[in-house]
């Protein structure tokens, strides 16, 4: 889900680059192409949701980090950001404990991110979802 001003304002975007370029620049998918993207996408999944990195770009986070500012939990996966927080905050009491500075610090950044990303998701479960429509092939000249 995406907020209904980005999405306007990359369809006008989106209109705009296609306004200026001639028409014999755009061309059918190929089912290659089709299936590079489609495996993308599904590369896109993880465990709490969906990776929002853009197509063709590589990941290096594939088992959805908390701390991927691109990572989308999904909504039914907010009982296992609970879990996560949990085992984080146990794991920052023993590092208290034994001392280690670092790991609290790495550990105090995770349990921040976790708990702006279960907040978001909250927030994004109130708002009501976009309707893009349909999209429709470009009619050529040939067509018209």
């Amino acid at each position: 889900m995406f907020d209904e001003d980005v999405i306007r304002h990359y369809l006008a975007h989106l209109n705009e680059r296609r306004q200026l370029r001639p028409d014999h620049e755009y061309r059918d998918v190929t089912s290659d192409e089709w299936d590079e993207f489609e495996e993308h996408v599904d590369k896109r999944k993880v465990e709490l949701g969906a990776c929002g990195r853009p197509y063709g770009t590589p990941c290096q986070h594939e088992h959805a980090c908390i701390r991927r500012p691109m990572l989308q939990v999904s909504p039914k996966m907010i009982s296992r950001l609970d879990d996560l927080e949990a085992d984080l905050i146990t794991r920052r009491a023993r590092a208290q404990a034994e001392g280690w500075a670092g790991e609290l610090e790495g550990l105090d950044l995770t349990l921040q991110l976790l708990r702006a990303k279960r907040d978001d998701t909250h927030r994004r479960t109130q708002r009501p979802t976009v309707d893009l429509g349909i999209p429709t092939p470009r009619r050529t000249k040939k067509d018209q």
